[in-house]
């Protein structure tokens, strides 16, 4: 919970616009290398894979908006750019999913909570080891879902 009352508890600072680009690009890498892993087909179209992965990216959403010190509509700007422009939602679902994240983000009651902050700390680890062990833990993910939903 400490990093997303870090980024919705803190006062209104912007970073330089450059980051904000910058993280979608970021993003966009992060998240080619786990649909390579997991199997593109699968995110093609509106698919539950789809869905859970923008879900689970807000957690690196997140943690770079921490680390280069955005503000929050500056994060916001990031989910809203990645959640139409990459995962090619219409504008009004994309707005919507990005107000349930940045809700679900820190309420430990909330079914997305989990996905979350486990997409949290895939991220991290992509970023300081650069190997497949975020796009493994999200397909650990997806399985439990799977496995919840059969």
């Amino acid at each position: 919970m400490g990093l997303f009352n870090r980024l919705f508890g803190q006062k209104a600072q912007d970073a330089p616009p450059e980051r904000v680009s910058e993280s979608v690009a970021t993003m966009e890498q992060y998240l080619r290398g786990i649909m390579k892993h997991y199997g593109d087909e699968h995110f093609q179209g509106d698919t539950q894979a789809k869905q859970i992965l923008s879900v689970y990216s807000f957690g690196g959403i997140s943690a770079l908006a921490i680390q280069h010190q955005m503000s929050p509509p500056q994060a916001h700007a990031v989910c809203l750019a990645l959640f139409t422009k990459y995962f090619g939602f219409e504008q009004a679902d994309a707005a919507n999913k990005a107000e349930a994240v940045i809700t679900a983000a820190p309420d430990r009651t909330s079914h997305l909570y989990a996905i979350i902050h486990r997409g949290a700390d895939g991220f991290m680890h992509w970023q300081q080891h650069s190997d497949d062990g975020a796009a493994k833990d999200f397909a650990e993910v997806m399985a439990q879902i799977q496995k919840a939903s059969a």
